[in-house]
């Protein structure tokens, strides 16, 4: 590797690294994600009443709500954030090593992921997601390097930590053992990391199941199980308008509002190319990035939630695409931290602040706005005080980006 360019790509890391440290700093409690200082509060009760409350009144996710906690409580809400961003930062470079890019290929990998605003920004919460990710990626890189036991450790951890990332963990194994063959050495190893995998993934699920007095009321899925919510979890009602529409409007939100037209480019001109699945790395990536969308049309509520979709669809693009595609979208994606645009008037059902945004209509109106990082810097709806109403005795710790533990 020449060591020009070597320096030329570290510079770039790291000033991304800087960014994401700072705009996590910047955040503080004013989390884009509600559920983030739901997290919190279960690390939170369990110090202060010794019992297992799950996040979001759900299932709940052990191992990042307790790191989460963790650093939230004893050094503040800002370092908690830059955590979970270094959590994202880490899941990206590890990526590189994992699809063997190599120095331009990583360039435009490590670009094309932190030139996405709202790929970027949003891993900057303290919030589970990022966790999950890097958890579910290292446990790739191990199985790549058929370490299987370590493997299961990280997919056992990636279940706790995310449940949906299920959807990714069992597919992935399968095809993994698909492209090695059918033997059966191939057999013993791919049922190993199944029922080891699930065994920890289980494991960690033993302080839910006895929060809920031992039984599965946790546990709500679509058509099956019992819900007072619309849809699942939190998610808007089981009909093709209310879905479709949030599902196309927040896939165009993530993969850019001018980077969009490339990728509906691609799509329609390209797609023997995109979908071909000669090797176990093409092959993955195209199952993750389905998996994820057809995961989301059903749940079409946080972007993060596509987080996985819209990383493995740049590794597509970088491993197989022309570098001039690439470099217009990270040039799109870069105009989009200064100038921005919605084509939608949405009406909330609550205007108030403090409410859950619960969307009820959308007009079409074309309107300018502000990029990405200005609108970050500019928004005055802060949503600290909203939050910081039930962090109950450590309010003002939260609200003033204290230790928590400061409270007592």
């Amino acid at each position: 590797m020449n060591l020009l360019e070597k320096n030329k790509l570290n510079i770039i890391v790291y000033s991304f690294l800087v960014l994401g440290i700072l705009l996590s700093i910047k955040r503080s409690s004013n989390f884009s994600d509600g559920d983030s200082f739901d997290v919190i509060m279960t690390f939170l009760n369990f110090i202060d009443y010794g019992v297992y409350t799950p996040s979001r009144a759900a299932y709940g996710h052990l191992v990042p709500e307790f790191i989460i906690g963790f650093f939230a409580y004893n050094f503040g809400i800002p370092v908690s954030n830059i955590v979970c961003f270094l959590f994202f930062f880490s899941s990206i470079l590890l990526l590189t090593r994992t699809f063997k890019f190599n120095n331009l290929e990583s360039f435009f990998f490590y670009t094309l992921c932190f030139s996405n605003f709202l790929l970027f920004i949003e891993n900057t919460n303290s919030i589970d997601y990022s966790i999950a990710l890097f958890f579910f990626v290292v446990s790739i890189f191990f199985i790549k390097k058929e370490n299987f036991f370590l493997t299961s450790i990280f997919f056992g951890l990636t279940i706790i930590s995310r449940a949906n990332f299920i959807v990714f963990i069992y597919p992935t194994i399968l095809i993994f053992f698909l492209y090695k063959g059918i033997n059966k050495k191939n057999i013993l190893n791919f049922l190993f990391i199944i029922f080891f995998s699930t065994f920890i993934g289980l494991l960690f699920f033993i302080p839910t199941y006895v929060s809920y007095d031992y039984s599965l009321k946790f546990i709500k899925i679509p058509f099956i199980t019992n819900s007072n919510t619309p849809g699942w979890y939190g998610g808007p009602e089981f009909n093709l308008l209310s879905l479709s529409s949030r599902f196309f409007y927040k896939i165009f939100q993530i993969v850019g509002v001018f980077s969009s037209f490339i990728f509906l480019y691609l799509l329609f001109f390209n797609l023997k190319k995109i979908f071909n699945i000669e090797n176990f790395d093409r092959g993955l990536c195209i199952l993750i990035i389905f998996l994820n969308l057809l995961l989301f049309f059903f749940m079409p509520v946080k972007t993060l939630l596509l987080n996985p979709f819209i990383i493995f669809s740049y590794i597509l693009l970088v491993k197989y695409f022309k570098k001039n595609i690439l470099i217009a979208i990270i040039g799109l994606n870069l105009f989009q931290w200064i100038i921005s645009y919605d084509f939608l008037e949405i009406k909330y059902k609550n205007q108030e602040l403090c409410f859950a945004k619960e969307a009820i209509s959308a007009s079409l109106n074309f309107e300018l706005k502000e990029g990405g990082i200005i609108y970050f810097f500019s928004d005055s709806n802060n949503l600290t005080k909203c939050y910081s109403k039930f962090m109950r005795e450590y309010s003002f710790e939260f609200e003033n980006n204290l230790p928590l533990r400061h409270s007592k």
